[in-house]
């Protein structure tokens, strides 16, 4: 309490000097008028008794206003701290206090922000984890039963290498990182390269492979992000083709990846694009964790593409990617 009379008296030092500029003018007038100054002392025990009440009143409400000033900083990020507001005494005090909870009210929303996006990539991570434990599980058994076969192990590792690499660029994409060179590229070029990456899956599972009208294609792209989008749906035509083959063109500036696999249920097709979600198939195999064609989508939109997909079951799958015609405005 001591420790507020003094910025207290501080805050109304202007109403206590003119207080006493105006006796000291009555003074110097009653002097001046030669007039008798007991009347004078009269007033002046009258005002000062007045001040007195004045300066009590005044200091409890400002003690009060002090302790409630107090807890409003120890929660000031809560969504109650609204109720905590002191009355205000001035139209300034009203417009400060509402500055103060619309300042608030977005703190609440981008912390719940933040931690609803906390929440999500902790579980997408969950989702990430029982993928990479397909191939994990099954370089264990390899390993158990003696049968070292090399190219099953490699193959195993180069799936949990893509898995890797696939929450990497998962944490890349929820980073919003602003790293987009969109420019001219060879769509057969693209293409070759991400070929050359699973080439030991196509001999490996007797794929055929044809690669239609891509000379000569150009699209405007992310080279990286188009790489990896490829590489999603290249591997899901591999992963779910088990003979015949894998066509790829690309016709009126889109690009088609044709597989011969086990298709879609029809039931399942407008979902598949969903995080999390892993269909008939994903289900049955238990190999599949939701995040890889929601994560192709997601990134499509960011350089400026749209994903198709359409299946039928027992004859295949095909997915098209729809390159803009101009330049992606970001």
């Amino acid at each position: 309490m001591k420790k507020l009379i003094v910025p207290f008296f501080y805050e109304r030092r202007v109403l206590y000097l003119l207080y006493l500029l105006i006796i000291g003018l009555a003074v110097f007038t009653f002097y001046l008028y030669s007039l008798p100054l007991q009347a004078f002392w009269d007033s002046f025990l009258f005002t000062v008794f007045l001040l007195g009440v004045y300066s009590l009143v005044s200091f409890y409400r400002y003690a009060r206003r002090q302790a409630q000033l107090k807890i409003l900083t120890e929660n000031l990020v809560q969504s109650e701290a609204k109720a905590l507001f002191p009355r205000a005494d001035t139209q300034a005090e009203v417009y400060y206090q509402e500055i103060i909870r619309q300042l608030l009210a977005e703190t609440n929303i981008e912390r719940s922000k933040g931690q609803k996006a906390k929440q999500e990539i902790f579980d997408d991570f969950g989702l990430w984890m029982h993928q990479i434990k397909t191939p994990v599980a099954a370089l264990d058994l390899l390993i158990q039963s003696g049968n070292s076969n090399p190219q099953q192990m490699k193959a195993e590792l180069f799936k949990v290498n893509e898995y890797l690499q696939m929450m990497l660029n998962y944490l890349r994409q929820n980073l919003d990182n602003q790293d987009l060179m969109i420019e001219e590229l060879s769509i057969d070029t693209v293409v070759k390269e991400v070929l050359r990456k699973y080439a030991f899956f196509f001999s490996q599972k007797n794929l055929q492979l044809e690669l239609k009208q891509l000379e000569g294609g150009t699209v405007l792209s992310d080279k990286k992000w188009l790489i990896f989008i490829l590489e999603q749906l290249l591997f899901n035509a591999i992963k779910y083709t088990i003979d015949g083959k894998i066509t790829i063109s690309f016709i009126d500036n889109q690009l088609i990846i044709q597989d011969t696999g086990i298709g879609i249920r029809s039931e399942d097709l407008p979902r598949v694009f969903e995080k999390g979600y892993t269909g008939y198939n994903g289900r049955e195999q238990q190999r599949a964790s939701g995040l890889g064609l929601y994560l192709s989508r997601q990134i499509a939109q960011k350089i400026g593409c749209r994903l198709a997909i359409e299946s039928t079951i027992g004859q295949g799958t095909t997915v098209s990617i729809f390159f803009p015609k101009r330049r992606p405005m970001n």
